[in-house]
């Protein structure tokens, strides 16, 4: 009996352990998919593309200054002067550093400080121009 048993068991261990073992997973073939030809008569169609967003503008930092005032008024009054030959014109004033009591006006801003200064050396050759100079508005 217990031979019985014992072969009886070993059988059950053997079939337990070839359980455990992965069976072979069958392949099927992917089917892939047949482009139809274009046709020859069809009509290309221009793609729209979006515009791309403006770059913003950097605000001016450099002015060429054309006079400078002690008394606001005056400083207002050659401000519209400057306006009415088409300029962009302002009145600057500064907190600190030297000359701050003074309205500075200026005709021209430029965001770039070369093309503030080629400016300023090509607008004192003219005439009447010859005291312009750059300011940096902080």
């Amino acid at each position: 009996m217990k031979k019985i048993l014992l072969v009886a068991t070993a059988f059950l261990v053997i079939g337990v352990a070839c359980k455990d073992k992965p069976k072979p997973v069958k392949k099927t073939p992917v089917k892939t998919e047949v482009k139809a030809p274009v046709k020859k008569d069809t009509v290309a169609r221009k793609v729209e593309k979006p515009e791309p967003e403006p770059i913003p503008e950097k605000p001016d930092k450099y002015f060429l200054i054309a006079g400078s005032f002690s008394d606001q008024a005056n400083a207002e009054s050659y401000k519209q002067e400057l306006v009415e030959q088409g300029f962009e014109s302002q009145v600057i004033t500064r907190n600190w550093g030297d000359n701050s009591d003074f309205y500075k006006v200026s005709y021209m801003g430029f965001s770039d400080k070369s093309e503030a200064i080629a400016k300023m050396e090509q607008e004192r050759t003219q005439t009447g121009k010859e005291d312009v100079w750059v300011l940096v508005k902080r």
